[in-house]
């Protein structure tokens, strides 16, 4: 039985299933066997010629050393047998070659050609009497035509034999998978129908005639399954009609709180800001020490009260979906910037230090992002770490894990040594309106919405989010992400003229030099002319510096281990998309040399032993057309 919206029966699927295979390996096998006997056929008969050449050219060695062309002839005609239908023999010594051939013609056929040798001989020095042995010379070349008449008649006779023996065993092979599949199509079409029945929801349908064996027990087993599908079933419709109205209740409830927030903390944000503002008009009015500290614990409060009811709008547009992310590129110095400010007070103000660091290798860099709420991610960890931090402090970094083509891998650490968290707790306080224990909030107050916030905002953003921490050593909050990014055109390195003397201000060179003495000069002679200069030692150290950091100009050596640098050249343009000067050294001064570099994508070839003012004369050429 077919069954609906199929191509095949089962039967045929089963046919076809036990056919292919073995049509597969048969082709495979009956290919190989026939091409193995019909290339046997063709060098069987090359051998049996090149024996028969070097037969006649050893006969033939006499007679053309004593010039009987008669005998010649008659050795040639004796080869005139089998498949050979031509001899010739050429020689110097002979006025005209020496051919023989038969009266026929063969459309197909291939040449032979030996040396005819005068074996060495044993020879007297006249004179000295000595003995010595003249070495083998050359007397001529014998050809021999080979017909392939009988060649080919031989291969159409394997041929036809193979295929009379292929095609038997085919049918052969046909009628016993057909026989296979009939078999086994009955039994298991019953089963298909049956199971196709219950999967479209008739859990009553049962296979009625049971067969013998393995699939017998398969029948017994689907039977089985049905009834049990059929019982569960019932049980299950009970359950959901059960579970539809729960969640009918829950959804309306979840509703209620969320527009219920949504309306609190909009309505409560107006007039905390009026608050807060007449407070901070009111800190620039004269004063007495007195009323200036009521004005500053009412305005810490109403700060305070204020972050809560800007974490709950924030958790409440969140929950309710209604945050889009806005991304634009950004320079990665502004998440360490100014508005780190305030933590860094409220620290001081605790007797413990806010510390920030940023990669080198970031400067100058801008990424594609969210700014406002990677800001917020940041502020939310850092206020959570002063405000559980009583001794050490706080440190937040930002560094570059990975670059690749287009893409940076970023991570944003706050580690701090404050009262850190329990593994028992480490689960839960992602969770909304918690804190690690009663007591934690009896004494440090707040909505337990920030790290909630936090972990909503990093899965929108796809940003993973890892804790570290024990408890009385402090915690580590690590935020990883990757971003498009692109670099800021640093200014060009500035070329002046120094007491006759080109100088490099602000210049960066990367030196890549395998002879650490060759490094060393060139090295050297870059800081002398006021230039930073940093090494690698192969073509493969110099893509990792180069990922990390760029610089004004490149020193290229040509012949290195690992990678040379003509593929080093290669990856920066094609992979890392640098367009940075790259001067070539080497000792290899071919034409062929200078053009690998070129065509590598190198700017200039300076050969060694390297002119240290055609090397200081290069680098201002290459900074000046890079300039423009």
């Amino acid at each position: 039985m077919r069954p609906a919206g199929s191509g095949r029966s089962l039967f045929q699927q089963i046919l076809l299933a036990s056919l292919g295979p073995m049509l597969v390996l048969f082709i495979a096998l009956f290919s190989y066997s026939l091409a193995a006997r019909l290339n046997d056929a063709q060098h069987n008969q090359l051998d049996l010629s090149r024996r028969i050449a070097e037969n006649v050219a050893a006969l033939a060695e006499l007679p053309l050393i004593s010039g009987n062309r008669q005998q010649l002839e008659d050795i040639l005609k004796s080869a005139l047998r089998g498949d050979i239908i031509a001899v010739r023999i050429y020689s110097d010594s002979l006025e005209q070659p020496i051919s023989i051939s038969r009266e026929e013609i063969s459309t197909s056929g291939s040449t032979i050609s030996t040396d005819i040798t005068q074996r060495s001989i044993l020879l007297q020095d006249s004179i000295t009497g000595e003995r010595f042995t003249a070495a083998p010379t050359i007397l001529g070349r014998l050809e021999l035509d080979i017909s392939n008449a009988r060649l080919n008649a031989l291969q159409q006779r394997i041929i036809s034999v193979s295929s009379g023996i292929g095609s038997l065993a085919i049918i052969i092979g046909i009628f016993v998978a057909w026989l296979l599949g009939r078999h086994l199509s009955r039994p298991l079409s019953e089963v298909q129908h049956v199971t196709q029945r219950i999967a479209s929801g008739d859990h009553s349908s049962r296979i009625q005639q049971v067969a013998r064996g393995e699939l017998g027990e398969l029948q017994r087993h689907i039977n089985d399954m049905a009834a049990s599908i059929e019982a569960q079933q019932r049980a299950l419709n009970a359950h959901v009609a059960e579970l539809e109205e729960a969640k009918g209740r829950a959804e309306a409830a979840n509703l209620a709180k969320s527009q219920f927030l949504a309306t609190m903390t909009h309505e409560l944000r107006t007039p905390m800001n009026g608050a807060l503002g007449m407070l901070q008009l009111l800190t620039n009015s004269p004063l007495s020490d007195e009323q200036m500290n009521y004005v500053n614990i009412a305005k810490s409060s109403s700060e305070h009260l204020l972050n809560i009811v800007n974490d709950i709008l924030d958790f409440s547009r969140i929950e309710s979906g209604e945050i889009q992310l806005e991304e634009r590129y950004f320079a990665t110095e502004s998440l360490l910037g100014e508005i780190l400010q305030p933590l860094n007070l409220e620290a001081q103000n605790k007797g413990i230090y806010l510390k920030t660091t940023i990669d080198p290798q970031l400067q100058g860099l801008h990424i594609l992002g969210d700014e406002t709420r990677l800001r917020q991610l940041l502020l939310n960890l850092g206020a959570n770490a002063v405000k559980f931090t009583h001794q050490g402090g706080v440190e937040i970094g930002l560094k570059q894990r990975q670059r690749h083509d287009d893409k940076i891998e970023l991570e944003l650490s706050v580690a701090d040594t404050g009262i850190g968290i329990s593994d028992e707790q480490k689960p839960k306080i992602f969770n909304s309106f918690h804190q690690a224990d009663s007591s934690t909030v009896r004494r440090y107050g707040g909505s337990g919405l920030g790290l909630a916030i936090v972990k909503r905002l990093c899965e929108q953003m796809d940003i993973q989010l890892e804790l570290d921490s024990q408890p009385g050593k402090g915690s580590r909050f690590t935020l990883r992400w990757q971003s498009p990014y692109h670099a800021l055109r640093r200014p060009a390195a500035q070329v002046s003229v120094e007491q006759g003397q080109l100088c490099f201000a602000d210049l960066s060179a990367l030196v890549v030099e395998d002879n650490p003495i060759n490094q060393l000069l060139v090295t050297r002679s870059l800081q002398q002319w006021g230039a930073e200069v940093l090494t690698a030692d192969n073509g493969v150290e110099a893509i990792q510096v180069l990922e990390k950091r760029s610089v004004d100009v490149i020193i290229m050596d040509l012949q290195m281990p690992l990678m040379d640098g003509f593929e080093a050249t290669l990856q920066l343009r094609r992979r890392l998309h640098l367009t940075t000067p790259v001067i070539a050294l080497s000792a290899n001064t071919e034409p062929e040399n200078q053009r690998r570099c070129l065509n590598a994508g190198m700017n200039a070839f300076l050969s060694k032993p390297v002119s240290l003012q055609k090397l200081q004369q290069s680098i201002a050429e290459q900074l000046t057309a890079h300039a423009k």
